[in-house]
């Protein structure tokens, strides 16, 4: 049985897209319970109605705010089991996209086969969680056991990499970005300086940052001089710094798509 939490945007913003997502859960015979969030929900109530009920697959509808909001009211008391998904109606949708899906009709195909993979978490200071990748501002650093590593570029940020956020800018690199291996790409990435002739030609994107070393790692620190981080893990959130980033090997059942890339596979 399915359990659909439903942004209230969606409801006021969508209306055709959830019309027409009722009629294809319903061909495929997959409806389920379907539970508005407004902002002040009772989400972690609302879970446990649906897990006493019987529920184990519970799927975000709605954008990655979405359903990074669902997946930490879940994770907060793991001791029971359940298959996650999400349904995406809105940008941004880069959770979807890992989990091998970039489309509402593609995630309800998923949904239908239900076939599932268990794929790592990331973790900030204990108690946030994440699935793409966690990306710190200008003049935060890794922090290593003796030492720390920053960039020497001006324009730069530091990320901890779950799933590859950088496409076809990593291709040079032979570590592939495996959501499923138990390890995370810690990147140091510059923004390049694109000339205004260069724009004019299409020849260049100063909104894209290019990775100048990965490095393989379990945990990490960053650190940095600001006490207070704006950073963007699936969504923004506000954290202290030094901000410790865990990984949770194999910590999430998720139901998977036809485009997802890992390397175990159920």
């Amino acid at each position: 049985m399915y359990a659909y939490f439903i942004d209230d945007w969606v409801y006021n913003n969508h209306h055709r897209k959830l019309d027409r997502l009722d009629l294809v859960l319903t061909q495929k015979g997959i409806q389920g319970r379907k539970i508005k969030l407004s902002r002040l929900h009772d989400l972690g109530g609302s879970i446990k109605d649906c897990l006493s009920s019987g529920i184990k697959t519970f799927v975000a509808v709605g954008s990655d705010t979405t359903t990074s909001r669902v997946l930490n009211s879940m994770l907060k008391d793991n001791n029971f089991s359940f298959s996650f998904a999400c349904v995406p109606i809105d940008e941004p949708r880069a959770i979807a996209r890992v989990f091998g899906y970039g489309s509402m009709l593609e995630a309800v195909d998923a949904l239908a086969v239900h076939r599932t993979s268990k794929i790592d978490i990331g973790l900030l200071n204990k108690r946030h969680y994440f699935v793409t990748a966690a990306v710190f501002p200008k003049k935060c650093s890794l922090g290593f056991k003796s030492y720390s590593i920053s960039s020497l570029y001006r324009d730069h940020h530091i990320s901890v990499c779950n799933s590859n956020i950088y496409m076809n800018h990593t291709t040079d690199y032979a570590r592939n970005f495996d959501i499923t291996d138990g390890v995370f790409e810690a990147v140091i990435a510059r923004r390049p300086q694109v000339s205004f002739f260069d724009k004019m030609r299409g020849k260049g994107n100063d909104s894209v940052y290019i990775p100048e070393t990965i490095f393989p790692v379990k945990s990490i620190i960053i650190k940095s001089k600001d006490k207070t981080l704006s950073v963007f893990a699936d969504a923004e959130k506000q954290l202290t710094s030094p901000i410790k980033v865990d990984i949770l090997p194999q910590m999430l059942e998720v139901i998977i798509g036809k485009d997802f890339y890992g390397s175990k596979q159920h």
